[in-house]
Formats: C-alpha cells, sequence, structure tokens
C-alpha cells in the first residue's frame, strides 16, 4: 500500500500495473490513479475557443489558445506544412537546473497546433472533431452533420445537446444513446425512437418517461397503453412548456429512482474489466469511455490499444504508452502530450512521425533527439541516461506531465469540470488561472431578454437577443439552426448557457471512480460506480440481464 503524495489518501499499485512498469523502465507511482487522473485533465482543454492571429501568417483564427497565451500558436494548415523547423529551438541541457522548467521553456517557444480538427466543412467553432458538416459547438466529435452544442458524439445527424451518442439522429439532450431517432431528454438508450424521457431503454418506441424497457411500445412511465390512449394523453401534454416538462421531468425521475434497475457497469463484451462505459476490453483496469482495449489501465477515451496505461485519449493501436495525453499509433512511448506516430520516446509535445527522442517539442520525423538537438545514436543513450539519473535526484523521473506545466488556465481545461478548484485552490498548487473565462457576466453591458416559457410564444427575433444564464448570469445567444431545432421537437428553449448545459449531463452520469458493494440481489461483491449509499437498485450482470429480458 502506498500513500499518495499529494492527497494523502492510500492506494495500491497493482501487480500488473508494477509488471507493466517494470517493462517500460519506470518507478511505481507516487501520485494515486485519481491525482494521476487530474494532473492529465489539466492539459485537456476541449471547449474553450477563442479569436487570435496565427503567428506565422498574421491570418485570424479559431483556437484553443488566447490571444495573449504566452504559447507560438500556429493555424493547423499551417503547423503541418514545412515552413517552420522546431529543431530551430534547440537547445543543451543544464543539469544545474530541474527538468521541468527547462522543458517548460521549449515548449513555450515551438509552435503548437491551433485546434485539433480534420477535414470538417463549414464546422468553424469546433475541436477535437474530424468529417464534420455544418455543425457548431461540438467537440470530441467526428462524422457529424447538422449537429449542435454536442460532446463526444460520433456519425449523429440533427443532434443537439447531446453526449456521448452513436449514429443518432434528431435526439436532443440525450446521454449515451445509440442508433436512435427522434428521442428527447433519454440516456442509455439503444435503437429507439419517437421517445421522450427513457433511460436503458431498448428497441423501444413511441414510449414517455420509461426504463428498462426492451422493444415495446405506447408506454407511458412504464405502463403499456393503445396507440390510440397513447396519442391521447401525449396531446394532453404540452411538451414545449418548460414547467410541464419540468413537471413531467420530475415524475419519471421519481418513478425512475425508486423502481429502474442498473446494471453494476455499462458495457458489454468485456471479460475481466472494471471501469464503465466499456465495450470489448479484455483485461483492463478501471478504463471509462473506451473500447477494444486489452491489458490497459486508467484509460479514458481510449480505443483499439494494448498494454497501455494512465492515458487520456489514446487511440489507433497504441502499445506501451504511459502517462500519454491526446496520443494516436505510439509504441513504447510515456509521458506525451499531442504527439502521434511516435515510439521509443518520452516526455514529446506536439510531436509526430518521432523515434528515440527525449524531451522534445514540435518535432516531425526526427530520431536521437535531445530538447530538440540532433545527437549520434551514441551521443543519444549516453546523455539520456545522464539526464534521467539527474531527474531521479530532482525526484521529477517518472512522474507524469506537471500541471503547472500545462499551457492552459486550469479552468480552461477538463480538470475543472470533474475536478472544480477555486481560483485560490489552484494557485496553491502552483497551477496555471484563466482569469477571463470568469469575466464574461460584465463583458456585455447591453439589454438582456428573458426567454419566454412556451416554445410557441418565442418571436423569430430571439435568435438577434442576448439572453442571460439563469444559472450563471453569464449572457448566451440562441442561434437560428438551434431554434430550428427547438421548434421540431416542440421543447422550450434552454435558459442556461452552453457550459451549464454540459455540466449538467455530465452529472447525469456516473462518477469515474470505483466502489466496492454487492449485488443487491445475489449478493456477489462487485466492483462499480454506484456508491454504496446512493439509492438505485444495483444488480451484477447476471440478475441484471435476468430482470429485463
Amino acid at each position: 500500500m502506498s500513500t499518495c503524495r499529494r492527497c494523502r489518501s492510500a492506494f495500491t499499485v497493482l501487480p500488473q500495473e508494477h509488471s507493466f512498469l517494470t517493462k517500460v523502465s519506470l518507478p511505481d507511482p507516487t501520485l494515486c490513479p485519481t491525482c494521476r487522473r487530474q494532473e492529465r485533465f489539466a492539459w485537456r482543454n476541449e471547449r474553450r475557443l477563442y479569436h487570435r492571429k496565427c503567428d506565422l501568417t498574421g491570418k485570424q483564427i479559431i483556437s484553443v489558445y488566447a490571444p495573449d497565451s504566452p504559447y507560438k500558436v500556429y493555424d493547423q494548415h499551417e503547423w503541418y506544412t514545412d515552413k517552420w523547423d522546431a529543431m530551430e529551438h534547440g537547445r543543451d541541457f543544464d543539469f544545474n537546473r530541474p527538468f521541468s522548467p527547462q522543458f517548460d521553456a521549449l515548449m513555450k517557444v515551438t509552435p503548437k497546433i491551433s485546434v485539433f480538427t480534420s477535414n470538417n466543412v463549414n464546422s468553424d467553432y469546433t475541436n477535437g472533431a474530424q468529417q464534420d458538416k455544418n455543425c457548431h459547438m461540438i467537440f470530441v466529435s467526428d462524422h457529424d452533420e447538422d449537429c449542435l452544442y454536442s460532446y463526444g458524439i460520433d456519425s449523429c445527424l440533427s443532434c443537439i445537446e447531446c453526449l456521448n451518442c452513436f449514429k443518432c439522429e434528431l435526439c436532443i439532450e440525450c446521454v449515451d444513446c445509440s442508433e436512435s431517432y427522434n428521442l428527447a431528454h433519454s440516456e442509455k438508450s439503444h435503437n429507439c425512437r419517437d421517445s421522450f424521457f427513457l433511460s436503458d431503454c431498448k428497441g423501444c418506441h413511441n414510449c414517455f418517461g420509461c426504463f428498462g424497457l426492451r422493444n415495446k411500445q405506447y408506454c407511458i412511465f412504464n405502463e403499456q397503453h393503445s396507440k390510440e390512449e397513447y396519442a391521447k394523453k401525449l396531446s394532453e401534454l404540452n411538451t414545449g412548456n418548460m414547467r410541464t416538462l419540468s413537471s413531467a421531468r420530475d415524475v419519471f425521475l421519481k418513478k425512475a429512482g425508486k423502481q429502474q434497475i442498473h446494471q453494476y457497469i455499462d458495457g458489454n463484451g468485456n471479460e475481466n474489466v472494471t471501469g464503465d462505459h466499456i465495450v470489448h476490453c479484455r483485461n483492463c483496469v478501471e478504463c471509462y469511455d473506451s473500447a477494444d482495449l486489452e491489458d490497459c489501465g486508467y484509460l479514458i477515451f481510449s480505443f483499439k490499444s494494448k498494454d497501455c496505461y494512465d492515458g487520456h485519449v489514446v487511440v489507433d493501436r497504441c502499445e506501451l504508452t504511459y502517462g500519454t495525453i491526446s496520443t494516436i499509433n505510439q509504441y513504447n512511448t510515456q509521458f506525451t502530450f499531442v504527439s502521434f506516430y511516435s515510439k521509443n520516446s518520452q516526455y514529446l509535445d506536439h510531436c509526430q512521425y518521432c523515434e528515440d527522442c527525449f524531451a522534445c517539442s514540435g518535432l516531425k520525423k526526427k530520431r536521437f533527439c535531445i530538447f530538440n538537438k540532433q545527437y549520434s545514436e551514441e551521443e543519444y543513450v549516453r546523455l539520456k541516461a545522464k539526464i534521467v539519473e539527474h531527474m531521479k535526484k530532482t525526484g521529477e523521473w517518472g512522474q507524469p506531465l506537471p500541471a503547472e506545466l500545462s499551457p492552459f488556465g486550469y479552468n480552461e481545461t477538463v480538470a475543472q469540470e470533474y475536478f472544480p478548484l477555486t481560483k485560490n485552490d489552484t494557485a496553491k498548487r502552483g497551477w496555471k488561472w484563466r482569469e477571463d473565462t470568469e469575466s464574461q457576466t460584465s463583458a456585455y453591458q447591453g439589454p438582456r431578454l428573458s426567454l419566454p416559457v412556451d416554445i410557441q410564444d418565442v418571436p423569430d427575433d430571439i435568435t438577434e437577443q442576448i439572453l442571460t444564464c439563469e444559472r450563471t448570469g453569464k449572457p448566451y445567444k440562441i442561434i437560428p439552426q438551434e431554434l430550428a431545432l427547438y421548434r421540431q421537437h416542440h421543447l422550450p428553449l434552454p435558459r442556461a448557457c452552453f457550459d451549464e448545459r454540459h455540466l449538467e449531463r455530465i452529472w447525469r452520469r456516473n462518477p469515474r471512480r470505483l466502489w466496492s458493494r454487492n449485488c443487491m440481489k445475489c449478493q456477489k461483491p462487485m466492483e462499480t460506480t454506484y456508491a454504496p449509499e446512493r439509492p438505485e437498485i444495483v444488480y451484477c450482470e447476471e440478475c441484471y440481464l435476468k430482470e429485463v429480458y
């Protein structure tokens, strides 16, 4: 048993984790898995976008880096060209100083890519997105069309306010839904259509306020009705009225809270795994929102990889990676940030197609480089070993990329969503804070309009008005495409800004944390994201399947 050097909680380095670390010549961690995850999250600004100029061309661009960021930022199209060479910033390592500030100084002078998008059409306000068309404010989302204000969606059409949905169309306010059509305010449902307020339903259509159903239609709060009865009851319910919809939601949540049976893990096709929202994984420890992994641990949003630990977005045949953030197709790399197609390297930032490199930033197709300086193979091996010994003495070797080196303010990143801190708490840890993200409330001084309660009373010119978030007081707007979708669904417009709506969807999911408890049916022990004190009914997989099928 070890003690976390930050939060002082006890944690265990599992035998398979220790074996992996030995394989990649790293010491056991001194931070617990939760604190390590928080450090990684602090490196990912996924949703905060800014207008600024490209530091190479002067062109106005959209970027995840603020205009006054101390980092050099290039438009993504310019970043991939050969108009610049990061080797110009090569430098010697100073053995009289710690490693981290020297690596930080290198990262500040080498160009960063403005946003991470590829092959998009008319989808400027996106990040972590590729092959999207006519999309606005969607993030970590691919192959979508006409989608708005969503996160983690894939292959969706005309969806809005969704989180982690796959192959959905005309869905609104849905979380963890797949292959569904015309759903509203639903979660964990598959192959459903034309329904409101579903939870854990499969193959259902024309249902309202239902949970745990399979292949049903015309049900209201899990009670069967005829087609005519269903149509009559729904016609009496004005879903376009905010108060009416909120009241119906409360009834649904109350019934589901008392009666719905939950499987201890959301996933299928797994073998010997812990975590949540995982599919087709084998021998994995605490992995979340991931698929097709083998022999991995502590990964989030990771796919098609094996023998990897401690990563956020580790995808496309990664192997032997550790402490990596935004990683594509890497082999035997540790402590990397936004680095792709590289191998046998440590401490990389924005590097591609590199091999046998150490503490480099912005390099492409290089080998045997240290701090962006070229060495012979023999020189590289000797100097790297010497730096590693120096880092062992300073206590830096084997530690994750520290959050204080992140190019973003803590409150710009995913970390603030899952591990919220105040400005003072952030400063005590020596981490950055972005001031202007908290001052948006006072940025606009003009008139603000309150939303009508009913969608049918919303005027066309609402898209020209400034609205005020009911929770934070921040200004926000309704765009024309958004208004059209809400009218099509006959649902009331949102009364909170996008940040608050996104956080609410996150809170609808379980935390990425495991508790030991017993199945409430057969008493089988299990590791689950449902805390023992929570009121839900939680079953093991075998008991759950017997109940719902």
